[in-house]
């Protein structure tokens, strides 16, 4: 049988393979294979090229196969159901938990996690991961509550309300108020804009529909303003907000509309 040249890309793969869910480091390829880290860069671009394997880093090389981290998203999931089902009063499972579970690289962790996110199949709120479709069992008082809430804050046309105009509707102590919005922005009933405002989920999405829907390619703030009806003070953080989405992105004075 004809051996393979060291600068076959299946010869590092094969060392990838080997590694598992620890990863091959640039140093351990070194050690295997009479090339310099320019040369096995190159391999491990062709082969990332090809779905083989996955780069999680260039300086110094770090690779994984994309079969280990498939395998270990296979883990992931049922390891984060059965904690839903052990627990279903918590927010989620906490990315330290997940990484003192399994014993594996975090890059290669996080790696699988955010594949998990970016496919619908997991949801992240700060450190912590759910199953796309979990919902947070609360006891009968508090889902009561947080239907007064909603109810009183988030029902029908835009309404954008600080924290602290909440609380003036409804008596909660900012700490309460702040879990209910936690769980109403899981639920994709309320949406969070950074500059301080929340307002709902409901209303976001027929503005999305409606940019996209336009038979055009931008769209200015004036535009925008005339579209929702919004002041200036709520429809710039919104169309930012929307550039974070990818629904739009600046373009000097205008909007491209994504």
């Amino acid at each position: 049988m004809k051996t393979k040249p060291a600068g076959d890309p299946d010869i590092l793969f094969e060392l990838v393979r080997e590694k598992g869910l620890k990863g091959l480091r640039e140093r351990e390829a070194e050690e295997r294979l009479p090339l310099d880290a320019a040369k096995l860069a190159e391999l491990a671009g062709t082969l990332e090229e090809k779905g083989r394997v996955r780069i999680l880093s260039f300086a110094p090389l770090f690779i994984v196969s994309r079969e280990s981290v498939d395998f270990l998203e296979q883990k992931i999931l049922p390891y984060i159901s059965q904690f839903h089902r052990k627990n279903p009063k918590e927010n989620g499972v906490s990315l330290d938990r997940l990484k003192k579970r399994f014993d594996t690289p975090a890059r290669i962790l996080l790696l699988a996690l955010m594949t998990l996110v970016h496919d619908g199949r997991l949801k992240q709120a700060g450190g912590e991961f759910t199953l796309a479709d979990f919902r947070r069992q609360l006891p009968p008082r508090e889902e009561q509550l947080l239907r007064k809430l909603e109810a009183s804050c988030f029902e029908g046309e835009f309404q954008a309300l600080t924290s602290r105009e909440i609380l003036e509707r409804i008596p909660l102590t900012p700490q309460k108020l702040r879990s209910l919005l936690d769980i109403l922005i899981e639920r994709k009933k309320v949406v969070e804009i950074p500059a301080g405002f929340y307002f709902p989920a409901a209303w976001l999405d027929r503005i999305i529909a409606k940019i996209r829907a336009l038979s055009k390619h931008e769209l200015s703030v004036a535009e925008f303003k005339a579209m929702t009806g919004l002041s200036r003070k709520f429809a710039i953080p919104i169309l930012e907000f929307l550039d974070g989405m990818g629904v739009t992105r600046r373009d000097g004075s205008t909007r491209a509309i994504l």
